[in-house]
């Protein structure tokens, strides 16, 4: 069986989305990519009871932050189950880690949420601590099971309260083999570049990727410096890593410099 290294190839390697279209995928294709895309985890909702009785008091929060579109669905489940009026958190000062989650907060709540910019959650929590007042400081924090420590950490630093809700448990996709055989004509076609989304998309699909006969010669891009770490941590060389977690970031890379 023949092997062939794919040139202009583009290996999207995410999480489940709910969108119709990828705006990933849309960008890339209008530029002369050919994109691929694969999930390496799915999702599944949990505890929206618990976040309901919790957005029920918005009295006692000063905001939310939302570190996916995944917790803004979540949120919009609560407010839709338990009949909450939506206004009362309109309005609040509310944070949002990276621009698709703020365009999911503004679409699907009409959040007009802050630090869309930052990327990711070490940048949000010190963009806070500048413009968080001390007596507006308990908010609000739905989260995934994989969720990382940074905002539970400056409940230690009193400025910036946070309580959290587990609201989605996020597992590894039973059919990423499978999926990965489809897009690389059963292992045959090795893109010419891999976009890693996270850490844990990383641990679910790089034992399936080394099967790729010209694995190595990929150039492997990161979201972000938490999933740089990981793919140096398997010594792997990074290629590019996306200033902000978005499309137009992950162009930027691929364009001849």
């Amino acid at each position: 069986m023949s092997s062939q290294k794919y040139t202009n190839t583009v290996l999207l390697l995410k999480t489940q989305s709910n969108e119709t279209s990828d705006k990933y995928a849309q960008l890339l294709t209008d530029n002369g990519f050919q994109a691929r895309q694969v999930k390496t985890l799915v999702f599944e909702f949990k505890n929206i009871e618990l976040l309901a009785e919790k957005l029920n008091k918005a009295s006692l929060y000063s905001g939310l932050i939302f570190s996916s579109p995944r917790c803004v669905q979540a949120v919009k489940l609560a407010f839709q189950e338990a009949d909450i009026d939506i206004k009362d958190w309109q309005l609040k000062n509310n944070f949002v880690v990276g621009t698709a989650t703020y365009t999911e907060a503004l679409h699907s709540l009409g959040f007009e949420c802050r630090g869309s910019d930052s990327g990711n959650a070490v940048n949000l929590l010190e963009y806070m601590k500048e413009v968080v007042h001390d007596e507006d400081n308990l908010f609000l924090y739905p989260h995934g099971n994989l969720k990382s420590d940074t905002f539970s950490k400056v409940e230690e630093k009193r400025k910036i309260q946070v309580e959290s809700v587990l609201v989605y448990d996020t597992i590894d996709n039973p059919n990423i083999e499978e999926e990965i055989s489809v897009v690389t004509n059963n292992f045959t076609e090795t893109p010419e570049f891999m976009v890693f989304f996270s850490p844990s998309g990383l641990e679910s699909s790089i034992k399936y990727l080394r099967k790729l006969p010209l694995f190595e010669s990929s150039k492997l891009i990161a979201i972000g410096p938490t999933t740089e770490a990981a793919i140096k941590s398997l010594s792997l060389p990074v290629f590019g890593v996306a200033k902000q977690p978005n499309p137009k970031s992950v162009l930027e890379l691929l364009l001849p410099k």
